[in-house]
C-alpha cells in the first residue's frame, strides 16, 4: 500500500485482509451491556454490574482498567468526556472533563519556540480524566468509589499479558517516553505480538491511593505533588492553583436525524462537527458523496469559529441552528487517534458512553516515575494563529476531537393542561469511537447506516470505511469485492486506498435497543469486545 495518510496507528486486525470478513451480526441480550476496547476492561464493567452497580459504575471500572492495559491510549494524565442517559427522567447530560493550559501559558512564547512541541512538559494540559470519573460516580454511582478501582489496581499490581497493540505501541514508547529507565522497567521486555506479563507497581500504588482518597486525591496531596514536581522539573509552569479538577456537567448538543435525536458534547469538544454533518446530511438524499461534503463543510465551520466557550463568545447551539458556514479548504490537524471508547447500559436502562485519551501515542511522553502516570500532550490541540478562537491562552481549554453520542426517540409534546413537560425521549442507541479527527467521520457513517438504513449494529461497524485526512485527502478501505471503492468511483470521488480493516478509521462501539433487548457490537479493528446480559 502506498500514500499512507498522515498520523494514525495501524491497529487493524491482520489476517482478515481481503473479503468482507466475518458477518456474525450483533450480540444480543435482554438487559445489560458493556463494551470496551480490551477484554479485561469489559470484564471489569460486567463485574460491576453483577455487583449491583450502575452504568456509571461500570464505565468508571472499565475506564480505570484501560489506563492499565492500554496506557499508550489513555491514562490518569489524560482527559475524558461522557454522555449519560438517565432512565428515570429521560434526560441526557454531557460531562466535559478536559483540562486547561496552565495560567502562565502564552501563545507568543510558543510562537517564539517555533510551535507547540509534540512531546515534553510544555505540551501538557491539566489532566481531567480522574476528575471525570469522580463526577460521574458522584452523580450516578451506586457502588462505593473504592470498589470501582479494584480491578484496575489488582491488574496493575499482579500484571496482565501484553496485547499485540500494546507490544506495537511499546516500540513507539521506547523513542518517546521519558524517563526511559522507568519506561523500560515496566514495558522494556514487551515485544513481537505481546504475551509478556506487564506489572506496574507504581501505578498500582497510585490507584490504591485514589481508591482510598477519592478522585480529589489526584489533585492534592502526594500524587499532585509528585506530578507537579515531574512537570516542573521538565520546564512546565504549573502551580498548585492550576492543578484543579476540571470536570463540569453541561447541556449536550442535539440534532434530529433519521427520526431520532442524537446527543453529544458541546465545545470544547468537536462533537459539533458530527452534529453539523448530520444536520446537513438529514436534508439530503444520502450517499457517500453527501456524507463527504457534509463533513468537509462541518470541519471547515468548526475549525474556523470554535474555541473554548468559557474563554470566547462562541455559541455552538447558534451555529448548529444556522447550519454552519460555507465549506472552506482544509481541516484542523488532529492527533493520531490514541484514544479509547467504552459504553455501559445497566438493568434499569441507564446508559453511559465514555471516551478518554492522552491525545498522541503515549501522550507527551512524560512519565511520572514515582506514580506511573503518563501525561497528555493536549496543548497540541490549540492554534497559535493570532486572534483565532482556539488560540492558546493561559487557563483556556483546547478544542478536543473527543466526543461520543447517545440517541433517543423524539419526545412527545405535553398535552394542554399537563403539569409536567415531556421526557427527553426513550433510549435508542449508545456509541462512540476513537480516531482523532476521524471520530466524527466514523460516527456519521455508523449513525447513517443504523438510523437511516436500518443496518445491524455489527454490520454497520464491519462495513468498509472512508476517511478524510487533515489535508483534505480522501482514503478508503479496500475489500474484495470493493463495493466502497466502486461507490466512490461512481460519485467521481478520488481516493487513496487503505488496507482492509484499518484501525486508522477508529475502533467503534455501539449498542442499539431493539425488540425489547440490546444489540451490541464492537469494532473488529480493535481488540475489545461486547458483553450482554
Amino acid at each position: 500500500m502506498t500514500n499512507q495518510p498522515a498520523g494514525g496507528g495501524r491497529e487493524g486486525i491482520e489476517g482478515v485482509a481481503g473479503g468482507e470478513g466475518p458477518r456474525r451480526g450483533a450480540l444480543r441480550g435482554s438487559g445489560t451491556c458493556v463494551i470496551a476496547d480490551h477484554p479485561l476492561a469489559a470484564a471489569a464493567g460486567q463485574r460491576a454490574l453483577h455487583d449491583g452497580g450502575s452504568a456509571a459504575d461500570a464505565a468508571v471500572a472499565m475506564a480505570a482498567v484501560l489506563t492499565v492495559t492500554q496506557p499508550f491510549m489513555s491514562h490518569l494524565g489524560g482527559d475524558s468526556f461522557a454522555t449519560v442517559y438517565d432512565a428515570a427522567t429521560g434526560a441526557v447530560e454531557a460531562l466535559n472533563s478536559s483540562g486547561p493550559a496552565p495560567a502562565s501559558a502564552d501563545a507568543a512564547a510558543y510562537r517564539e519556540l517555533g510551535g507547540i512541541p509534540d512531546t515534553g512538559a510544555l505540551a501538557v494540559t491539566v489532566p481531567g480524566c480522574v476528575a471525570g470519573w469522580g463526577s460521574l460516580h458522584e452523580r450516578y454511582g451506586k457502588l462505593p468509589w473504592s470498589r470501582l478501582l479494584e480491578d484496575a489496581e489488582r491488574i496493575a499490581r499482579e500484571g496482565f499479558p501484553a496485547s499485540r497493540a500494546l507490544a506495537r505501541a511499546v516500540s513507539v514508547g521506547r523513542e518517546r517516553v521519558y524517563p526511559a529507565g522507568a519506561f523500560k522497567e515496566s514495558f522494556g521486555h514487551v515485544h513481537g505480538d505481546g504475551g509478556q506479563q506487564v506489572v506496574q507497581p507504581e501505578l498500582s500504588a497510585t490507584l490504591r491511593s485514589l481508591a482510598e482518597g477519592g478522585a480529589a486525591a489526584f489533585y492534592e496531596g502526594d500524587i499532585a505533588d509528585a506530578c507537579l514536581a515531574t512537570l516542573s522539573g521538565l520546564g512546565a509552569a504549573f502551580t498548585p492553583d492550576d492543578w484543579r479538577a476540571p470536570a463540569e456537567w453541561v447541556k449536550p448538543l442535539s440534532v434530529e436525524f433519521g427520526g431520532m435525536l442524537v446527543h453529544t458534547q458541546p465545545p470544547p469538544s468537536r462533537g459539533l462537527v458530527t452534529m453539523l454533518a448530520l444536520r446537513r446530511l438529514a436534508r439530503s438524499e444520502g450517499g457517500i458523496g453527501a456524507q463527504v461534503e457534509a463533513l468537509r463543510e462541518a470541519f471547515a465551520a468548526v475549525d474556523a469559529e470554535a474555541g473554548d466557550p468559557r474563554a470566547t463568545s462562541f455559541d455552538a447551539a447558534a451555529l448548529l441552528r444556522a447550519g454552519g458556514a460555507p465549506a472552506q479548504a482544509g481541516m484542523a490537524a488532529g492527533g493520531d487517534g490514541d484514544t479509547t471508547a467504552l459504553l455501559a447500559i445497566d438493568a434499569e436502562g441507564n446508559a453511559v458512553s465514555l471516551i478518554q485519551s492522552v491525545f498522541s501515542a503515549w501522550g507527551s511522553g512524560v512519565l511520572s516515575a514515582s506514580t506511573g502516570v503518563v501525561f497528555n500532550n493536549r496543548v497540541r490541540g490549540f492554534s497559535l494563529e493570532e486572534g483565532h478562537p482556539n488560540e492558546l491562552a493561559g487557563g483556556k481549554r483546547p478544542m478536543h476531537t473527543l466526543h461520543n453520542y447517545i440517541v433517543t426517540s423524539i419526545p412527545d409534546l405535553p398535552l394542554a393542561g399537563e403539569a409536567s413537560g415531556p421526557r427527553d425521549g426513550e433510549l435508542v442507541a449508545v456509541g462512540g469511537t476513537p480516531g482523532a479527527h476521524r471520530q466524527p467521520q466514523t460516527n456519521v457513517q455508523v449513525l447513517d447506516a443504523v438510523l437511516r438504513r436500518g443496518a445491524d449494529p455489527q454490520d454497520a461497524l464491519d462495513a468498509a470505511r472512508w476517511a478524510l485526512d487533515t489535508d483534505g485527502s480522501l482514503y478508503a478501505e479496500s475489500r474484495t469485492p470493493d463495493s466502497l471503492g466502486d461507490a466512490l468511483r461512481a460519485e467521481e470521488l478520488a481516493f487513496e486506498p487503505l488496507a482492509a480493516w484499518d484501525g486508522w478509521t477508529g475502533r467503534a462501539c455501539l449498542a442499539v435497543l431493539a425488540g425489547g433487548g440490546i444489540a451490541a457490537a464492537h469494532d473488529l479493528r480493535g481488540e475489545g469486545l461486547a458483553i450482554v446480559g
